[in-house]
């Protein structure tokens, strides 16, 4: 079982995102799922990213939002949450 890191951005997005009862649900199911090294549905999109982001990860909770994170060890670190425009500009 990994342990989970938030960084310091993440708090900062997940204080300003306003999840739906829905995605929040979506959201701790996914969470539960990375901390147990077990994939994730296809409706989450998890994949790499590469350029800039390249070593980290995304998964998608809706549409248009975003939670990007990285594996250190059994380390969990979820770095942001956000839209695509909002992370990635």
């Amino acid at each position: 079982m990994l342990s989970v890191e938030r960084h310091k951005q993440f708090i900062k997005d997940s204080a300003s995102v306003k999840l739906s009862e829905k995605h929040f649900s979506k959201f701790v199911v996914y969470l539960a799922k990375l901390i147990q090294n077990e994939s994730l549905p296809a409706e989450a999109h998890n994949h790499e990213l590469d350029g800039d982001w390249k070593g980290f990860l995304e998964f998608h909770i809706s549409g248009d939002l975003l939670i990007i994170y990285r594996i250190d060890g059994e380390i969990l670190k979820l770095i942001r949450m956000g839209s695509h425009s909002q992370l990635f500009g």
